[in-house]
């Protein structure tokens, strides 16, 4: 009696009891990898999307920063029947912070100018850039329609509202004013060549307020930006 019971083994139902437990704590070590990829994954495509929303609006910053008043029809900044922000601007340097304005061993003259142009499409906001032209009639051209394809510069936006800053009054008494439309009264009075009504069609800023809904992001964005009078 003594010898058969040494030999004695494992019964079916022991073993049984033991791949149950194995397999439970497999399972709950799958779903604590499985947590720790979803979160880090998760936690990529937050910060890839943050990253595309910096430069986006590093983008419009410099966009802005650099938008030139280049007469009749061809203010610094404006709105297109569509929604569109149109913006005016000098063309960048080759090495400067405008990088997609740019095309490698592209000769510009100095005084170039080209129209840019944001808009909603399709859940993205997107960017066109005109070529850059000396001339007026290229650039009216473009601030009658995009330029080439646009640029995905930030997705799941929905929407986008543009309004101006319009000071109250002129010259030293520039003091105080109001976020408007950039089609108000103050600047369908411009006409002829008047300095004073030249800086009428110019504002003092830029107030950019996006509608994130279809990606990582969401709610609603607002950046200002300052606008510098060029003439």
């Amino acid at each position: 009696m003594k010898a058969r019971a040494a030999h004695r083994g494992f019964t079916l139902l022991e073993m049984l009891v033991a791949a149950f437990i194995m397999a439970m704590v497999a399972v709950l070590g799958w779903r604590g990898l499985n947590g720790v990829a979803n979160s880090r994954d998760a936690v990529e495509h937050r910060m890839r999307a943050s990253t595309q929303l910096q430069l986006a609006m590093q983008q419009l910053s410099a966009d802005v920063a650099a938008a030139s008043d280049a007469g009749t029809g061809l203010p610094a900044v404006s709105l297109a029947g569509n929604g569109d922000l149109l913006l005016v601007r000098r063309v960048a340097e080759p090495l400067g912070a405008d990088l997609r304005a740019w095309r490698a061993g592209l000769q510009v003259d100095a005084g170039a100018l080209q129209v840019v142009r944001w808009g909603v499409r399709a859940g993205a906001l997107l960017r066109w850039a005109s070529p850059p032209a000396p001339a007026a009639g290229p650039l009216m051209q473009a601030m009658s329609q995009p330029s080439g394809d646009g640029i995905a510069m930030l997705d799941g936006v929905t929407g986008m509202d543009v309004l101006v800053f319009r000071y109250a009054g002129l010259g030293i008494q520039r003091q105080s004013g109001a976020w408007v439309n950039p089609y108000t009264a103050a600047d369908g009075q411009r006409a002829g060549n008047s300095p004073e009504l030249a800086q009428l069609r110019t504002p003092g800023g830029v107030r950019v307020t996006l509608q994130l809904d279809g990606g990582q992001i969401r709610g609603r964005l607002q950046r200002e930006f300052l606008v510098e009078t060029r003439q």
